[in-house]
């Protein structure tokens, strides 16, 4: 279970759907910019894409964690709403802030995604092995979606969970938060963030991403 807790983790920067998804037989994959706009076709075209290229980068010994770092910043942040995802981390408090701290907040998010789940990502070995399967059901209101899709791996029947996708279309189909269990991880982000502003201040907390960064 810890292994598809960690895939499902690290998969939280994007995807989603479509039947049962087999990693190891949908090589080549399509491209998200040739596939369909519909949410489904852009989530899986997504998903093929980021399996296949962890399966060809593997393939090539070249798992480290500096080649897993450039490919999420090509194949995954790209497809994460970091916007959307800020201002719901950010409450109450994003509408106090300005263009630029707005970004700094954006790009801590960002950095915060990318320093947890790279070492994740690099450590994964059985990317053949992943199924996917999306519920068919998934719900739309307006421009945002909310999709089950349920993980597992080949040969161990109980290497199984299922997560809510949520996701926002402003120009395409991105995913902005994920719920495990019932918990989204944006909720636990707003919580650390209230947390860290109600002891701090905003403009101490700002000073504080600054220097971090």
């Amino acid at each position: 279970m810890k292994i598809v807790l960690h895939i499902l983790k690290a998969f939280l920067i994007n995807f989603l759907f479509i039947g049962i998804i087999h990693a190891a037989t949908q090589c080549p994959s399509t491209s998200p910019k040739a596939a369909g706009n519909s949410a489904p076709e852009q989530v899986e075209a997504i998903l093929n894409d980021v399996v296949c290229s962890f399966i060809d980068l593997n393939a090539n010994d070249d798992g480290s964690v500096k080649s897993t770092m450039n490919l999420t910043k090509k194949k995954i942040i790209p497809f994460i709403d970091l916007e959307h995802s800020t201002e719901i981390a950010l409450g109450s408090y994003w509408n106090q802030l300005d263009n630029r701290q707005k970004k700094i907040f954006e790009r801590d998010i960002k950095n915060s995604l990318i320093n947890e789940y790279v070492g994740i990502l690099a450590g994964i070995n059985q990317w053949e092995e992943i199924n996917i399967k999306v519920d068919d059901n998934f719900s739309q209101n307006g421009n945002t979606a909310r999709v089950k899709v349920s993980i597992s791996l080949e040969d161990d029947a109980n290497a199984r969970a299922t997560v809510t996708l949520k996701l926002i279309n402003k120009v395409r189909w991105k995913l902005y938060d994920l719920e495990y269990q019932s918990v989204s991880i944006l909720d636990i982000e707003k919580i650390g963030y209230d947390s860290k502003i109600k002891r701090q201040g905003l403009e101490k907390l700002i000073e504080k991403i600054l220097s971090s960064s």
